[in-house]
């Protein structure tokens, strides 16, 4: 059975709730006059009746399955044209969907068996939440140019701080090559005292020898 409710939506800021019974297989549709830029979010809960207790589960039953389709009413001939289809396990659920453009939606759901009870026809006591949040043009250009002005921060600082990271390696080499050039001029004056004083001290223990040798073989 197709059951057809039509709500009548405000353009207001908008939060409406519905609680209704359907049967397995069972379809209820909502039509909904959506401005453009809208995001729609549909909130469910779905309480399966137990035949023991001969009442509707307190607390959403785990094993519920929804079946949803969103679609776009187009003009007299043109068809319905689907925009989303999705299925839910489980007692809750949240389905989001963003209109771009102002237009008619159909949004139905469909109840399918349980796990537990394929081949039962069963009754389920349906909780749906409807919200709306409307896209203000001049709000949204707004967070945007926060955002670029964010993003662009961002950058300038990971800019900054990489340019101080390079400053202090460079600041370290340019001490290391301080410090191995003072160390390397350093040994070479050293080396060059060393390499006078041993030419010094050979010239003088030469001197010496050839005076003591010419002396000896009386040249002089």
């Amino acid at each position: 059975m197709l059951e057809l409710l039509l709500l009548v939506v405000v353009v207001l800021p908008c939060v409406h709730a519905l609680t209704t019974t359907m049967t397995t297989w069972e379809t209820k549709c909502f039509i909904e006059d959506v401005p453009d830029r809208t995001m729609i979010t549909y909130n469910y809960k779905i309480h399966m009746f137990d035949d023991q207790l001969d009442a509707y589960h307190t607390e959403p039953t785990p094993d519920a399955k929804m079946f949803f389709t969103i679609s776009e009413l187009r003009k007299v001939g043109d068809g319905d044209h689907i925009k989303r289809i999705q299925e839910f396990n489980g007692g809750t659920g949240v389905l989001h969907y963003f209109a771009e453009e102002y237009g008619e939606f159909k949004f139905c759901l469909e109840l399918h068996p349980q796990k537990s009870k394929e081949w039962q026809m069963t009754t389920g006591k349906l909780h749906l939440v409807v919200e709306r949040q409307y896209q203000d043009d001049a709000e949204e250009l707004i967070a945007e140019t926060q955002d670029a002005i964010t993003r662009t921060l961002q950058k300038t600082l990971r800019k900054v701080k990489q340019i101080k990271m390079e400053q202090r390696y460079y600041k370290k080499r340019e001490q290391e090559f301080r410090s191995i050039s003072w160390l390397t001029a350093n040994r070479v004056i050293w080396f060059g005292a060393l390499t006078a004083i041993t030419v010094i001290a050979c010239g003088c223990f030469m001197m010496q020898n050839l005076r003591s040798f010419f002396i000896a073989k009386k040249l002089v």
